[in-house]
């Protein structure tokens, strides 16, 4: 009978020589969202992982899983076989999200200490330094009063979006990216998909309306999202952890609320400071009559 050790081992080299087989200037751009009302926080955070560093990357991510398989063995399981790895998420890492969560079946988190959670968070961020993965966290601080305004989330989806494309197209020399996010909203795909579809035809059927449109700067990354569910990707499951780490940060400095793993959390985001190409939040003044028009296009001056 194979063993986990043995399956990882052998989906490592079959990724290997995947990506050797064929190989070429792809980066791939990993994209966790976090709305929190409490805060006032609506972000999206990216890392940037290039082709070629795939492999070393997943080998190391899954050796961080096999600590926990060795620690905490699945009661599903009568020995360490093959069967599901735990899903790692930032706000529940460890923990069951309700009594339906199926995702983390037959895995009693309730013997799991703080302790080794904070260990678990450290070895994730010891693979993102260790691999120089680049982070890029933009968004808004005042999406608890545009709720009140009635603004959408989809047009928040869409204004972090262009924002977050466009300091891509300026700061990254990047040739070919492929972006992926969670796809488990249903609500989130419909939006965002809606968006980006018509904001790629617009870039393309009108050229010239759009070298003054909000649209100018991020034509190479306006193209199609695929939507992964984390549990089927690790570099999902890395970026949760990153974007919540670097959420938690803000929420104890907005609302001066931690308990105390709130503050071990807290006091790990220095660690990532310096692969933060930039970290930066917004306020985004908007009214009701003219949230639609800001949102969408730019003024052209020369009319």
């Amino acid at each position: 009978m194979i063993t986990l050790n043995q399956l990882i081992e052998l989906l490592t080299r079959f990724k290997n020589y995947i990506l050797t087989r064929f190989s070429s200037s792809f980066t791939h751009i990993y994209i966790d969202e976090s709305f929190c009302i409490k805060s006032g926080l609506s972000t999206l955070t990216a890392i940037f992982i290039p082709q070629n560093k795939l492999g070393s990357i997943s080998s190391d991510f899954y050796k961080v899983i096999n600590q926990i398989i060795d620690r905490y063995p699945n009661k599903l399981n009568d020995s360490k076989l093959i069967y599901p790895a735990p899903v790692l998420h930032g706000n529940s890492l460890l923990r069951k999200k309700d009594k339906k969560d199926i995702e983390n079946k037959g895995w009693d988190f309730s013997i799991i200490d703080d302790d080794f959670r904070i260990e678990i968070f450290n070895n994730i961020v010891d693979i993102v330094l260790k691999h120089k993965i680049r982070i890029v966290r933009l968004g808004y601080n005042n999406y608890d009063e545009l709720k009140r305004k009635n603004y959408r989330d989809e047009q928040m989806y869409n204004l972090i979006w262009i924002g977050l494309s466009s300091y891509i197209d300026k700061s990254h020399r990047i040739k070919k990216a492929i972006c992926i996010m969670e796809g488990n909203s249903i609500g989130m795909i419909r939006a965002f998909s809606n968006f980006l579809s018509g904001a790629k035809m617009f870039s393309y059927v009108y050229p010239d309306i759009e070298k003054s449109s909000v649209y100018s700067d991020s034509k190479k990354f306006i193209g199609n999202v695929f939507y992964v569910p984390a549990r089927y990707c690790e570099y999902l499951q890395i970026v949760d952890i990153i974007s919540y780490i670097l959420h938690k940060r803000d929420y104890v400095d907005i609302t001066g609320e931690a308990s105390e793993f709130s503050k071990k959390i807290y006091n790990l985001s220095p660690r990532l400071r310096d692969n933060l190409d930039i970290n930066k939040l917004f306020r985004l003044n908007v009214t009701n009559n003219t949230k639609r028009k800001r949102a969408i296009i730019k003024k052209d001056k020369s009319n």
